[in-house]
């Protein structure tokens, strides 16, 4: 029964966020404002889906030593949401920008809205040699470089 409900939320939200859209026979017209939800109603509980927004979660002060066994950085909650994952993909190169490995990891978080908290992850620098390269580090460790990008978020649902 929950299998066929959770189908049914997603087949709704994909219908209701497409047709969010604004018709007009004018061209180029960008409604300011407008945002892609949906509600849906289920077993008398109201659910409203919110489309991703690219600053919604941002991730800052990433700090890995050549000795560490973990990365830690901040994660910023923008929205009005209470944010309990999310899902970043990390790409590590060289200071001269070639690819030394990449990786996506979720990261468990308790994240209240318009917060800040840290997070910390297992690192992929297994041989404890790398570190990054804005941090301190020991004179036989190599500097390296991080790009992030934030691919998901979740935003936690309770019932009241």
């Amino acid at each position: 029964m929950r299998g066929i409900i959770v189908i049914l939320i997603i087949s709704v939200f994909g219908f209701a966020v497409s047709d969010a859209r604004v018709n007009s026979t004018r061209k180029g017209i960008n409604v300011q404002g407008k945002r892609d939800t949906a509600s849906l109603k289920v077993d008398s509980m109201t659910i409203d889906a919110v489309a991703f927004e690219d600053r919604a979660v941002v991730m800052r002060g990433y700090s890995k030593l050549a000795g560490a066994a973990k990365e830690t950085f901040m994660l910023t909650n923008n929205t009005n949401h209470y944010i309990s994952q999310v899902e970043i993909s990390f790409k590590y190169t060289d200071i001269n920008g070639v690819l030394l490995h990449e990786r996506t990891e979720l990261v468990k978080c308790e994240l209240p809205p318009y917060s800040s908290r840290q997070a910390s992850i297992k690192s992929w620098d297994e041989g404890h040699k790398f570190y990054y390269y804005k941090g301190k580090s020991r004179k036989d460790a190599i500097a390296y470089d991080v790009k992030v990008r934030v691919n998901r978020y979740d935003v936690r649902v309770e019932r009241k």
